[in-house]
């Protein structure tokens, strides 16, 4: 198989991949290795050369943190796992802090469980579109070594440039957030 069709089976795969509903996780509550392995089996594509996206311990300095609520008796919830999913496939391009303020704001007006499935949407529309337009970019070049690379420098701009976008829009959320000073 060559570059070419290695990368559109890769690309192909993850335009199909597809987030667990809230309703299709657990109804059970689930001890820390459950939440794990739950979701490692969901979340596979964000492993990449072996490291790992969730371990025991990131998950506790999650609840330190305050990013996700307390387990109840060493039991971790769907609403746990909800925000587990959105923290560990943000945390790669946004800082803990401004996911935690998006998550926040984001649940003010609607339960964690409908947040999670509008990320979800969201998630998936956009790695389709990204799909998409890795497809396009990969059938317009007849050379395939010219192809990746130009296909791998417009997907590493457009992931930068994204980024540069969901700070700014995610600070100006906190700049909104932030009390007023009291006149003096």
């Amino acid at each position: 198989m060559d570059n070419i069709s290695a990368a559109t089976d890769a690309i192909s795969k993850l335009s199909e991949f597809r987030m667990p509903r809230h309703h299709e996780l657990p109804d059970i509550d689930c001890y820390m290795d459950q939440v794990i392995s739950i979701m490692e089996k969901h979340l596979y594509i964000l492993s990449s050369g072996g490291s790992k996206f969730i371990t025991p311990a990131m998950i506790n300095n999650y609840v330190k943190l305050g990013l996700i609520p307390p387990p109840i008796k060493k039991r971790y919830t769907r609403e746990h796992l909800c925000h587990l999913y959105v923290i560990c496939s943000l945390k790669s391009v946004i800082a803990i802090p401004a996911i935690s303020e998006l998550i926040g704001v984001l649940t003010r007006s609607r339960p964690i469980l409908e947040v999670y499935d509008l990320f979800c949407d969201a998630y998936e529309n956009m790695l389709r579109r990204a799909a998409e337009t890795a497809q396009e970019m990969l059938s317009e070049t007849g050379d395939p070594e010219e192809g990746l690379s130009k296909l791998s420098l417009f997907m590493a701009v457009n992931a930068a440039t994204t980024q540069l976008i969901a700070t700014g829009t995610l600070s100006g959320i906190a700049e909104d957030e932030e009390p007023e000073a009291e006149p003096q």
